[in-house]
């Protein structure tokens, strides 16, 4: 008997909680909500934000998971996978990269399954995905919001976490936020710090993860106009 791929088998297993829902009569669940992108600055606890969104609103929450299960899928290694992750690449890397490794080992393949992964839980909805530039490959409308923070909090916030010394957290994000930056213009022709991609932007300066999400449902309810009635009070 063949085994259900990766990918596939996270989509079919959320799937099914949306049929298990249906069959207890849930009309909300006969809903489409519609998705949640969540694009962050990065080291801003952007992703925890998303996180919290999705258990409170009772949605999938789609980040590492996705690069984890292209990586099973491609049979790319853990950490090769997560090279191509939201990092820019030049085509002479690709080429590369195909010669040396396959073609599973190439930003194109990857953002290829990023597509069709963020197409499939677009169609079911009900969904909080972070980064991966989903706010532009999304069709249908969505919540899009970004995060940010001011620079010397994030490097602070950073070292703490990471146990490394400030000017170390420095140089990771900046490394990081540049090639987030390049990854989004190489590949979808968009400024990803452009305010005008989004609905509204979180400050992480101002606001505690917690308020954060807060004000992120918030803005889903006055977007859409009602919240899922399984949404939990803070």
């Amino acid at each position: 008997m063949t085994r259900p791929r990766p990918i596939q088998k996270m989509i079919e297993e959320q799937v099914k909680r949306w049929a298990l829902e249906q069959r207890r009569g849930a009309s909300a669940a006969k809903e489409l909500w519609p998705t949640i992108t969540v694009s962050r600055e990065f080291g801003s606890q952007g992703a925890l934000v998303g996180e919290l969104v999705a258990k409170q609103l009772g949605f999938s929450f789609w980040d590492q998971n996705i690069v984890r299960a292209i990586s099973e899928e491609t049979g790319a290694r853990d950490a090769l996978a997560a090279s191509l992750d939201e990092r820019a690449r030049s085509g002479l890397d690709d080429l590369l990269a195909d010669v040396i490794l396959g073609r599973s080992a190439t930003q194109r393949e990857y953002l290829k399954q990023v597509v069709r992964i963020v197409g499939t839980i677009e169609r079911h909805g009900a969904a909080v995905i972070v980064g991966r530039g989903a706010q532009f490959i999304v069709q249908k409308d969505c919540l899009s919001v970004r995060c940010i923070c001011p620079i010397e909090e994030r490097i602070v916030g950073y070292a703490e976490r990471q146990n490394v010394d400030e000017k170390e957290a420095a140089r990771v994000i900046k490394l990081m936020e540049r090639d987030r930056q390049k990854f989004i213009r190489q590949h979808y022709d968009k400024d990803v710090t452009d305010p005008t991609h989004y609905d509204f932007l979180v400050n992480l300066g101002r606001l505690g993860t917690k308020a954060a999400a807060s004000l992120i449902i918030g803005g889903y309810r006055a977007k859409f106009g009602k919240l899922p009635p399984k949404a939990q009070a803070d």
